[in-house]
């Protein structure tokens, strides 16, 4: 038989062809996966093209201004907490609506997303038909904001004015390779930032806590919600706050829109739309239940006026503005306040912070404290790694949970991304069912952990449309809503309060400025310690403990580990001492220590609900291993 000469062009065809099948795939997988995406139904679009002459939505000013008549006699301020975030959001919008002179606002982060629109466009309603003066300062770092519409919102008027905390290379969008030139130049003023969150209203109601702007802290997104808390007060005097604020407002640092060279370029040119139309502001018409809420008195005072409380005393604690030049600054001064009430706690500390990266001051104070008061007990509420948002921070943390546990002697828990008990931390049946928003979709089926299949089965919405599912997902877009810790909380003895932005890490301890409220009251100490320890609840949050001993096997990994974590930079050996543990299903929640411990609780491994290879915990490993050297930096 007469073969077929196997020349050099048969060799090329072959790999055309096979070439040729591999696009042919690729193109079909890509064309699948638009598919499926383009048969997810969607919001439409918002139409309304009415400009800011529409006939505005109210507020509820009267039951304000009674309120502070009643504070201003009694000389007592009073404080709600806020723990639920579509709430918060409402009471937001009621505030803004309310204000009969001024709206000022301090915050590290506002993403244009529907949150930040919703709340940009009600300040445009303020300010332009009621004359109430609107000032905004924002850092620049995570703000990715369009010039022309910056522009705008400078033009209209004195009254409304926006600054920027210390900008990159003088613009509001700069571009990569002058944001790397400027990180270059001059690492130290790129790295400190504004970190303070403050709402003040007429200079006596303020909003303060940990929520930034954007979807994820007030409950909007079918993915990662914040579990964030913010605390209402009204003040008798807001005096200093308002200093405060403008301390921060007349700094070196805060640059106004009009300096800033991009946005400075488009008002000369005169280069930008105009229009105030309302759908400039709105892509989706989602807000229609929260705009009702916010101008309706009834439920402004079951959500919130009824429920203030008077407090006997508040104290503000933040730093001053030219910390970003001193940085690193070691006892700044909200860090230096917080450890001076922690070093004179007589029975116990509760801490809720979403990062816990202990510095060698803090450290010291436990110590110092544990030795003064073996008997105080402290508790620390923190994200897992499943829950947070930053596997970097996690890392460092679970680097050093042995000397957490062993050495300071602190109760750990971790929060679960899907509590047991999030339906009533969250509008979470909402996001269950809602439509997703058009960005949303590349969120189609992605799974971000295991799903516990302890979980209840929830039901939401009623008939056909019911959805009883364990799998938690979203039933258009096959996608799990869930939480990440944010709020940063202390409790001290049950009389002692804090409530602001400040992370229990070397950034807000050294870098950032910080901002927050000591409230001495029993009353809301109690409140604040309870809404703490819901949320280390065993349905909700893991406990983190020492591993059961082992003869033998955990001596020989006690001396593996502590000959790896007594390296400076580098940490290699991947056995820990501690692990994650769960309440068994009918067991009594006994302490570490009690015979029956390993008996009711199961041993979950360091990183329950993901599996070993996802890109989060293989991140977490290495950089335990190898990055501590960045710790400063976290």
């Amino acid at each position: 038989m007469k073969s077929t000469p196997f020349n050099s062009s048969t060799v090329v065809s072959f790999f055309a062809i096979n070439q040729l099948s591999y696009y042919l795939v690729v193109l079909w997988v890509l064309t699948f996966i638009s598919c499926r995406s383009n048969s997810i139904p969607t919001f439409e679009p918002f139409n309304d093209s009415s400009v800011t002459t529409i006939s505005e939505e109210v507020g509820t000013l009267r039951i304000w201004q009674e309120l502070l008549e009643d504070v201003t006699l009694a000389n007592q301020p009073r404080a709600l907490l806020l723990d639920h975030g579509e709430e918060s959001l409402t009471l937001r919008i009621n505030l803004i609506r309310s204000a009969q002179k001024s709206i000022s606002i301090q915050t590290f982060s506002w993403e244009f997303d529907e949150v930040g629109k919703l709340i940009l466009w009600e300040l445009i309603q303020a300010n332009q038909k009621r004359g109430i003066q609107v000032k905004l300062l924002i850092d620049h770092m995570f703000n990715e904001h369009q010039p022309d519409v910056i522009a705008l919102l400078s033009t209209l008027g004195p009254s409304f004015e926006i600054k920027y905390f210390n900008p990159s290379a003088k613009k509001l969008s700069p571009s990569f390779i002058e944001k790397f030139s400027d990180l270059t130049i001059d690492f130290h003023d790129h790295n400190v930032r504004l970190h303070n969150k403050l709402l003040l209203i007429d200079n006596y109601i303020a909003l303060t806590g940990g929520r930034n702007i954007n979807n994820h802290y007030f409950d909007q997104v079918i993915g990662m919600n914040y579990k964030d808390r913010d605390v209402l007060l009204i003040l008798p005097s807001g005096t200093e706050i308002t200093n405060c604020f403008y301390s921060y407002w007349n700094s070196n640092n805060s640059i106004s829109t009009r300096e800033l060279i991009d946005v400075k370029k488009l008002l000369v040119e005169n280069n930008f739309s105009k229009s105030l139309q309302k759908r400039r502001f709105f892509e989706y018409d989602i807000f229609k239940q929260i705009s009702a809420q916010a101008s309706n008195t009834k439920y402004i005072q079951d959500h919130f006026t009824d429920l203030l409380s008077e407090v006997e005393r508040v104290e503000w604690i933040y730093d001053q503005p030219d910390k970003v030049d001193r940085a690193p600054v070691s006892n700044s001064a909200v860090t230096k306040r917080l450890l001076a009430l922690m070093k004179d706690a007589e029975s116990d500390i509760v801490i809720q912070s979403p990062y816990v990266v202990l510095s060698s001051d803090i450290q010291k104070a436990f110590t110092e404290l544990k030795q003064k008061r073996n008997d105080v007990s402290v508790v620390i509420s923190t994200n897992s790694l499943a829950a947070t948002d930053n596997w970097v921070t996690y890392a460092a943390n679970y680097k050093e949970k042995r000397v957490y546990l062993e050495e300071l002697n602190l109760e750990m828990w971790e929060f679960k991304p899907i509590p047991t008990d999030i339906a009533n931390m969250m509008s979470y049946e909402k996001l269950l069912s809602r439509l997703p928003f058009r960005r949303e979709l590349s969120q189609q089926g992605v799974a971000h952990f295991k799903i516990s299949k302890s979980l209840p089965v929830i039901g939401t919405g009623t008939g056909n449309n019911q959805i009883k599912s364990r799998g938690r997902k979203n039933i258009h877009l096959n996608a799990v809503p869930y939480l990440s810790l944010h709020a940063k909380s202390l409790v001290i003895d049950e009389q002692i309060a804090f409530v602001g932005s400040y992370n229990l890490d070397p950034r807000s301890e050294i870098y950032n400025t910080e901002l927050g409220v000591i409230i001495h009251d029993k009353n809301f100490s109690s409140k604040l310690k309870h809404s703490i320890k819901n949320d280390i609840q065993p349905q909700n949050s893991y406990l983190i403990e020492i591993k059961k001993e082992r003869p033998l096997l955990s001596k020989i990994n006690m001396i593996l580990y502590r000959i790896s974590e007594a390296f400076p930079f580098i940490d290699l050996w991947p056995i820990r001492a501690h692990s994650s543990f769960e309440l068994k299903a009918g067991k009594e929640q006994v302490p570490a220590g009690s015979g029956d411990f390993f008996h009711n609780w199961k041993d979950v491994g360091n990183f329950p609900g993901l599996p070993f290879f996802t890109k989060k915990q293989m991140s977490a490993r290495m950089f335990k291993a190898t990055g501590m050297i960045f710790k400063p930096l976290l």
